[in-house]
Parts: C-alpha cells; sequence; structure tokens
C-alpha cells in the first residue's frame, strides 16, 4: 500500500470514529445535546416563599381598584363583534384621474387644495406660462395671453381653479381656455378641444410628479363639500342607501373614487344608467388555508354587486345610492348596510 493510500484511510478512520462519539453525546443520557423537553415531568414542588420579619405581602396586591366589577353583571343575549376595517389597496399611493362630463373635463388627484397649489405654480413656471393672477382666497391661477403658433394669428390664455374634492383629502382642478377674447373671461371654455389637451398635460405632469410637501397658507379657504347621510330602513321598498348632497356630475366621479378606495373593483361602468357592477372579497375569505386557496375551484367570500345613483329634486343637487346583488337575489339589511357604512367612510 502506498504512503499517499495509507493516509487516505487513516482520514476516513478518523472522521467515521468522530461521528461515533459525537453520535453518543447527542443521543446518551448524559450527552451535550441531551433532549431535555420532558423535564418538567420530572419537577417538583418547592416550598413557597417565606419573607423575611417585619416584611408583608401587601405590596404585592394591586393597589387600583375598578370601579363596579365587583357588581359586574353579564348582559343577556349575544353580541358580533365587527372585526375593524381593512386598509384600501391603495392607501400611500396618489391618484390623478381625468373626469369628462358632456365634453367638460376636469382633474381629480389625491391631495388638499394647499398642497396641489405649489405644485401647479411649478408646472406653469416649466411649462412657460406667465401667471397674470393668483387667489389664494378662491384657489385661482390666471395666466397671461401668449401666442401658440407664433405668428400672432391666435392669442390663448387659461384659467385654473382649485377646489376640495367630496373625499377627505382630495381635490379637483377645473380649467376655462379663451383664445383671441377681450379682457372679461367665458362662461365656458372657447375651445373644448383645447381645454381637453391642456387638462391631459396639467394630469400626466401630476402624475409623473412626486407630492411637493410645501404648504402654501394663501390656498386654504372653506370646505365646500357636500355632506352625505344613511338613511331609509330595513323593511322600505329600497332599504338602506346613502343621500349625497352633491350634483349628479360630482356625485358620479366622488362615488366612482370612493368604491376603489373601499376595496371593490369595478368590473363595469355605465354613465348613461348610472351603475357601477362591482366585485368585493370579504376579508374573512382572506383566512382560508393555503391548500384552500390554491386548489379551491373558486374564490370564497367573492361576491357581485351593482351601485346605482339616483338624482333628486327638481335640480337634481342631490344624489341617492342604492346597493343590491347583480343577479338580483335580496340583499341581507346587515350586510347592506355595512357595506353602505364601508362606502360612506371613503367619501368624506
Amino acid at each position: 500500500m502506498s504512503e499517499n493510500m495509507h493516509s487516505t484511510v487513516i482520514r476516513v478512520m478518523t472522521v467515521s470514529l468522530g461521528l461515533v462519539v459525537l453520535s453518543g453525546c447527542m443521543f446518551g443520557d448524559s450527552g451535550a445535546f441531551r433532549d431535555r423537553g420532558d423535564d418538567y415531568r420530572k419537577a417538583k414542588l418547592s416550598a413557597p416563599l417565606e419573607l423575611p420579619p417585619g416584611i408583608s405581602s401587601d405590596a404585592l396586591d394591586d393597589k387600583y381598584v375598578v370601579p363596579g366589577l365587583q357588581t359586574h353583571t353579564v348582559l343577556p343575549g349575544k353580541f358580533d363583534l365587527p372585526r375593524p376595517e381593512p386598509l384600501a389597496k391603495n392607501v400611500g399611493t396618489a391618484e390623478v384621474k381625468i373626469q369628462t362630463l358632456e365634453g367638460k373635463s376636469w382633474i381629480l388627484l389625491d391631495g388638499d387644495p394647499n398642497q396641489v397649489w405649489p405644485r401647479m405654480r411649478v408646472f406653469l413656471g416649466r411649462a412657460g406660462l406667465k401667471v397674470a393672477r393668483a387667489d389664494g382666497a378662491t384657489s385661482t391661477i390666471e395666466t397671461e395671453w401668449r401666442d401658440p403658433n407664433g405668428d400672432g394669428s391666435t392669442r390663448e390664455r387659461f384659467r385654473f381653479r382649485l377646489e376640495q374634492g367630496v373625499q377627505k383629502g382630495t381635490s379637483e382642478i377645473h380649467m376655462l381656455t379663451q383664445i383671441n377674447g377681450g379682457d372679461n373671461w367665458p362662461a365656458v371654455s372657447d375651445s373644448l378641444e383645447r381645454e381637453s389637451q391642456m387638462v391631459r398635460v396639467v394630469a400626466q405632469y401630476l402624475a409623473d410628479s412626486e407630492a411637493d410637501a410645501s404648504v402654501s397658507m394663501l390656498a386654504q379657504r372653506n370646505d365646500g363639500k357636500g355632506k352625505i347621510f344613511l338613511e331609509g330602513t330595513e323593511d322600505g321598498a329600497d332599504g338602506r342607501y346613502l343621500r349625497l348632497q352633491l350634483p349628479e356630475d360630482r356625485a358620479w366621479a366622488a362615488l366612482g373614487l370612493a368604491l376603489v378606495k373601499a376595496g371593490f373593483e369595478i368590473e363595469d361602468d355605465r354613465r348613461e344608467v348610472n351603475k357601477y357592477w362591482l366585485t368585493y372579497l370579504d376579508p374573512d375569505a382572506e383566512e382560508m388555508g393555503w391548500f384552500s386557496r390554491i386548489f379551491s375551484a373558486r374564490r370564497p367570500g367573492l361576491s357581485r354587486y351593482v351601485v346605482e345613483l339616483r338624482p333628486v329634486g327638481e335640480s337634481k343637487a342631490e344624489s341617492l345610492i342604492f346597493l343590491n346583488y347583480q343577479k338580483g337575489r335580496r340583499l341581507r339589511e346587515t350586510e347592506r348596510e355595512n357595506l353602505l357604512k364601508r362606502i360612506m367612510g371613503y367619501m368624506y
């Protein structure tokens, strides 16, 4: 046997012997790695602690007594404790949407007017639009006349008006375009096409830019948002519903944003009939086991609803919001009320 062969055998035998010794340590009665999981079965009760003379155990008692606890009685009946509402899916993310009605467009976005105001000033500076007047009391910015073609054939100017959105922490930006006019602003834009182009440009800039943390005190003004109420009775023809003190166009836009923030998925929306078709997954269904989630043929807890907006009154200054199942099944009033309250919570 060669010297190299001999040394290899020695090493193998040494390693094997080490494994045998280590196994004995791990599984032996007195080894360093002995399992002590059942040692508590052999534990014995020891004598209670004896305090030295002159020391009382009263110091260990509760010093504060809960008033009325001695006379506490259990109320009859059973009560269901509601689960806390889960966070909306888009918490922490900014949204910029373009709303359009009868050719008129405006921007709906997250952020109070006092947060959007400085961002609009930055946009105007980068776009090369000179500010002719900025009124913080009315949250209005007007630009100077400009020559878009550079040949003097056309003049145009813009007016931007910021309004508090229906939901808390949202804003609306309305625009007015004037072309080749006098000193007075028109009631509606001279060119809805040009207005729509500017709306898209501003919306794209606000969506791409990061939120500015600076706050302008000029843009602070009174809160003119609409109010919302939960009305109706369980035994009524339509059950419980929401009453929103807003005109139809603003109510429709505010409702769509609230539904998304409340965790609904909008399958379809039809402005001509004022209806949203929705999908909603019950948060309780997320607690099912991983095996069922993977192999289940359908998503448990998934419900489909339809939300209808009905303007009321001669001036249609208010709107009613109704919620039902899509397939015409009767919706339990407790479920209807809980979902309406959830939507209501995101309308502020």
